[in-house]
């Protein structure tokens, strides 16, 4: 006989408690094992009732609380009339502010009426039957659950079987939709629909703040429409042919979710997408909001509406959408792409917008150069203005780009109509559009619109890749300009020879590839070259001496536009092999030396926007002769005189913007000149060892070695270079051919040093610098350093 107001009672295991009153907050708790009886409920009274435990003859007043499960026993009255949970089965169950029945797994009710504040759980295996819903009244179900009863409104619902038909989910209310199940014409009130696979069939409703949450792959093939306040879609992925309808003034959230629909129609409010992916076109009506955050991904058109594209977000628009994209003020920080779906023709697609709000953010455009008409996608801005900063990014459209000169205004992709204005700085151009020979930048121009036309200067790989036949070409010849017929070492033995030689080589400004010259080049250059004779003997009254060599080298020149801007790098690794033959009239000193040379090389050239690679062979050939005449016992005056003609062949090539073909490289050369330096006696006299056996090879102090110098000035004449680069693409007309010259005159001027150190071992230093005077002959300098050691 006890009376709670607010308090609790509990009955334990074993315990009992008899005609108890539990008034408004009070709470009797009838625990396992525990019997209750002839207790009475008041409004705002509860009544628990666990597993396991007992309460009889219970009277249930209009507003008390019932929370229990078919796990426990309970009987009594309520406002309906005798109830009953005995042995898994309730019948007559009232569920009202607070009230919970959990139906578990294997047990049944029937005849559950659950009202405002109560719920009714029924769990995977349970079944309800003749269930009537009021407002406010939760239910807690999945599909694999038996109910059916009655909704709010009168109308019937049932869960049964896999399928779930008209639910209604009030606040509170939570329905978990399994795989392989489906659900048909959910509405769901502010609760929460949780699907884990399966199908939505019917009208899938979300009002007043409705979450739907998905888990793996859910297919609507009807309609997921959002009518009254706000709703979250959330996670997993939505597919199939149907559509989501938007009406209202709240929000639709759409987050983290794959949503892949035939249509989504925004009639009224907001819709936001929130680190998804979404494919499908958004049809609009005017006054709406469309608002891409976080990472999203639209695929599709927009048609009309306001839109907001975060930075981060992305915006592909594809060239078969089924409505043209119209926007009515665009606030723009993500990324715009228009992309292509089709085959074979080029379709452009357009996006008009009536306010453009730049916030740095891209749109990449599409672009066929070669089309008089419909050559570009296109952005336009009808009626409205064009503010901020926006990227315009524009893409070849397959290998299509024409590599031909623009006409008139140019090509248009960005278009002002109906007395649009746009900014001097409204749009910029993000990269640089190649074709051919040709860059293609963006201009504005008086009508307001923006027009995409070929510059006036070639790209900067043209005078990059033309510098590579003449450094290739530069490089040959030096190598085989460093040997010298003079050995240093006199005697009928044969000798090898070591040599390292670096240094600079480049080319002045002299037009530029503009006006067919070298284009102005920097750069350095350096080798490890090996040779050794292979015979020496005497013929004639001559000796002759014949013998190969092979190098290894590399070279990297910097090469300048005709502006003096930077064009790019090229790079060039080189192995070399090559044969001379020497011949000396003993009697008179004349001498003629003969080389033949060829040389592998692997060249890359690297600008900007293009990494460009390149093989190729390379051939020299060189006849060289002098006449040495006495001034004095000790200096020598030796006119020399020398040809070369060499030749090169590249492979041709592609690049981001086009082909590239190299015709053959040729070119002559002709050096005179002359030598002046000493011809001291090479042998050793007595070295500083006491020892006759060793005075021939043992140490000397420095003062004691035979040294030779000489200077060697000349004029070099470079004449009938040949080497032509072509540039274009496939469509006709593109091919422009560059053929710079390297024809012109150098001074150069050479000096060494040579030291017998031993018996059988020389070592050499000499310098040189090459001064170019006119045209476009190359100019540098070098260092070199050779070991000769006969044997």
């Amino acid at each position: 006989d006890t009376t709670l107001n607010g308090g609790y009672q509990y009955v334990h295991n074993g315990g009992t408690a008899s005609g108890t009153v539990v008034n408004s907050d009070g709470w009797q708790i009838v625990k396992n094992g525990g019997v209750a009886g002839n207790t009475t409920v008041n409004q705002k009274g509860r009544l628990q009732v666990d597993a396991g435990g007992t309460a009889t003859n219970v009277t249930l007043k209009q507003g008390g609380a019932l929370v229990t499960s078919t796990a426990a026993t309970v009987t009594g009255i309520n406002r309906l009339g005798a109830f009953s949970v005995v042995e898994g089965k309730a019948d007559n169950v009232v569920l009202e502010n607070g009230g919970r029945l959990d139906v578990l797994t294997g047990h049944t009710a029937t005849n559950t009426r659950v009202d405002d504040g109560g719920t009714l759980d029924v769990r995977n295996g349970g079944t309800a039957t003749t269930v009537s819903m009021g407002n406010g009244g939760v239910l807690l179900a999945d599909s694999g659950a038996a109910v059916s009863g009655t909704r709010s409104d009168g109308k019937a619902f049932s869960i049964g079987g896999g399928q779930a038909d008209a639910l209604m989910l009030e606040k509170g209310s939570s329905f978990t939709l399994n795989a392989g199940d489906t659900a048909t014409d959910t509405t769901v009130n502010g609760g929460l629909f949780t699907a884990r696979g399966g199908t939505l069939a019917g009208t899938t409703t979300l009002n007043n703040g409705a979450i739907l949450t998905l888990s793996g792959k859910t297919v609507n093939n009807d309609t997921l429409t959002i009518r009254e306040g706000d709703a979250l879609l959330q996670g997993g992925s939505l597919t199939g042919n149907g559509s989501v309808e938007k009406s209202g003034s709240g929000t639709l959230t759409v987050s983290n979710t794959t949503l892949t629909q035939k249509a989504v129609n925004l009639n009224e409010g907001t819709l936001t997408l929130n680190d998804s992916t979404v494919t499908t076109d958004v049809i609009a009506q005017r006054g709406t909001a469309l608002k891409l955050t976080g990472s999203t991904v639209l695929n599709g058109a927009i048609d009309p509406t306001n839109v907001t594209l975060a930075s981060g977000a992305t915006w592909n628009i594809p060239d078969n959408a089924t409505v043209q994209s119209v926007v009515d003020d665009l606030s723009h920080a993500g990324q715009i792409h228009f992309t292509s779906t089709r085959t074979g023709k080029f379709v452009p697609a357009t996006l008009k917008v009536k306010n453009l709000n730049g916030q740095n953010g891209t749109i990449s455009l599409r672009v066929r150069p070669d089309m008089a008409q419909n050559n570009a996608d296109r952005l336009v801005i009808d009626g409205g203005r064009a503010t901020g900063k926006t990227i315009l990014n524009l893409v070849n459209a397959g290998n299509s780009a024409s590599g031909l000169a623009t006409s008139g205004k140019g090509i248009q992709v960005v278009e002002a109509i109906n007395g649009a204005t746009t900014e001097e700085g409204a749009f910029v151009q993000g990269n640089k559009l190649q074709a051919g020979a040709f860059n293609y930048s963006l201009n504005r121009d008086s009508d307001e619109s923006w027009y995409l036309r070929s510059e006036n200067a070639y790209r900067a790989e043209v005078p990059l890749y033309a510098s590579m036949l003449t450094q290739a070409m530069d490089y040959d010849r030096i190598l085989a300009g460093s040997r010298s017929h003079q050995t240093g070492v006199s005697g009928e033995n044969n000798s090898v020879r070591l040599s390292i030689q670096g240094g600079h080589l480049g080319h002045d400004n002299n037009g530029g590839i503009a006006r067919g010259a070298t284009p102005e080049s920097s750069g350095s250059y350096g080798f490890v070259r090996l040779e050794g004779d292979l015979l020496r003997t005497e013929v004639a009254g001559m000796s002759v001496t014949a013998g190969v060599y092979g190098a290894a080298g590399h070279s990297s020149v910097d090469v300048k536009d005709d502006d003096g801007s930077r064009a790019g790098t090229v790079r060039d690794d080189a192995g070399s092999l090559g044969g001379y033959l020497n011949l000396i009239h003993n009697a008179s000193g004349l001498w003629a030396d003969i080389v033949a040379q060829g040389t592998r090389h692997s060249m890359k050239a690297s600008s900007d926007n293009n990494d460009f690679r390149a093989r190729g062979w390379g051939w020299l050939g060189s006849l060289e002769t002098g006449l040495p005449f006495s001034i004095t016992d000790n200096l020598m005056l030796e006119p020399q005189l020398q040809y070369t003609w060499q030749g090169l062949s590249l492979d041709d090539g592609q690049d981001n913007a086009g082909y590239v073909k190299f015709g053959h490289g040729s070119a002559q050369h002709v050096r005179a000149g002359f030598r002046l330096g000493s011809h001291n006696d090479m042998n050793f006299g007595k070295g500083t060892s006491s020892r006759d056996t060793l005075r021939g090879s043992a140490k000397h102090s420095v003062r004691e070695l035979p040294v030779n110098w000489w200077v060697q000035p000349s004029v070099i004449r470079t004449f009938s270079s040949r080497g032509d680069m072509s540039m274009g693409t496939a469509a006709a007309g593109s091919n422009m051919t560059f053929s710079p010259s390297q024809n012109g005159t150098s001074l150069d001027l050479q000096a060494g040093l040579e030291a017998r150190v031993r018996e059988n071992i020389t070592l050499g230093v000499q310098a040189g610098y090459v001064h170019s005077v006119s045209g476009s002959s190359a100019e540098g300098y070098n260092g070199q350093a050779t070991l000769n050691v006969t044997f």
